[in-house]
């Protein structure tokens, strides 16, 4: 859970009517998951929580690895909603879920509009410039990119770490 004092009191910020999180399956995006579900908890937003089919370029080169990675993406989207319902449920969230494929971040942005969203959330872990690079990073694309206030959920942010 994410530290009380962050949100200065038990206020409601009325603007977050509705709040999107981007959730891929990995640590990272848990604890942005998380951090949204507490936002919306605290101000009675809804919650919609996306998750991008994302196939790598090249994938479709050869239909054994093109099969091989739509079931890679069947199982984390399976992992993805149980997620989803573990962290989110028996919460007083309103909550949904959607999938997409693409760009994640273009299309997590794509979702941001199609709903009106006030607030993006999306946890990332400290990755290093290759990465980057090579696979690009969603939440610094949101932060650059989105018409909305992003939220950067860090595993520093978790009680107990520094």
């Amino acid at each position: 859970m994410y530290s009380q004092d962050a949100f200065h009191g038990n206020a409601t910020p009325s603007w977050i009517r509705h709040l999107v999180v981007a959730v891929d399956g990995s640590s990272a995006s848990r604890d942005g998951l998380a951090l949204a579900a507490e936002v919306a908890e605290r101000t009675g937003a809804h919650l919609t929580v996306v998750h991008v089919r994302h196939v790598p370029a090249g994938a479709s080169l050869s239909s054994l690895m093109a099969e091989q990675v739509v079931r890679t993406q069947d199982e984390l989207e399976a992992e993805v909603r149980a997620v989803a319902r573990e962290v989110l449920a028996g919460g007083r969230i309103s909550w949904d879920l959607v999938v997409r494929a693409g760009s994640p971040g273009e299309e997590v942005l794509r979702v941001v509009k199609e709903l009106g969203a006030d607030l993006v959330v999306v946890g990332s872990d400290r990755h290093g410039y290759l990465h980057n690079v090579l696979l690009g990073s969603t939440s610094a694309y949101l932060a650059s990119h989105s018409p909305v206030p992003v939220l950067v959920a860090r595993p520093a942010m978790l009680v107990g770490h520094e």
